[in-house]
């Protein structure tokens, strides 16, 4: 037999109550001061698993957690990639577009990072939109900790090809502009 929180505190309220009756001498001298046995016995019959929440509703949260978690990191890179494409500033500024040392210099090597920042990123976001979902519609057969350490995989995944990407996209744009967005000239090859 569990006892509750509540029957818990109605004893030791009780118990409480007693010992100020007793201190204020309105209860019988024959009575202790403080009932320990009752609050013993309340205490050993308590059981703290019953402050926890059902398992089922947990573990019935975490694949929806996962899931989202999982979706959510693709889905960004396809909005930022479409906006970058279709939304971005036709000139250099700083509040939006996609930024980086040397796309910034010119307006021609501004429109091409964005160009290419959207197309990257986008496409990014869209494979592995595609991909992460038919990933994630598998999380509600597997076991609980299988579960999260997929999705866990996946977010690993999402980070190191959305760096990857990113870091690419200003490869690019340092290869064909300097520091000023002027053309880099293309060297000659040296035959042997």
């Amino acid at each position: 037999m569990s006892t509750t929180p509540t029957e818990i505190l109605e004893t030791t309220a009780q118990a409480l109550e007693t010992t100020a009756a007793a201190i204020a001498g309105t209860a019988e001298a024959t009575e202790p001061l403080l009932d320990i046995d009752s609050i013993k016995e309340a205490m050993d019959a308590f059981d703290p698993a019953s402050l926890l929440p059902e398992l089922s509703q947990v573990f019935g949260s975490l694949a929806s957690l996962c899931r989202f978690a999982v979706m959510a990191g693709p889905v960004v890179l396809l909005i930022l990639g479409l906006a970058y494409l279709f939304l971005s500033p036709k000139e250099a500024n700083y509040y939006f577009g996609y930024r980086c040392y040397f796309g910034m210099g010119s307006v021609r090597a501004w429109r091409f990072t964005q160009r290419l920042a959207g197309v990257v990123l986008g496409g990014l976001g869209l494979i592995l939109t595609i991909v992460m979902y038919l990933i994630s519609g598998s999380f509600a057969d597997m076991d609980v900790t299988d579960m999260v350490w997929r999705a866990v995989d996946c977010l690993i995944w999402e980070a190191v090809l959305a760096l990857l990407a990113t870091l690419s996209i200003n490869l690019a744009a340092a290869i064909r502009f300097d520091r000023k967005g002027a053309l880099r000239k293309k060297t000659k090859r040296v035959q042997f």
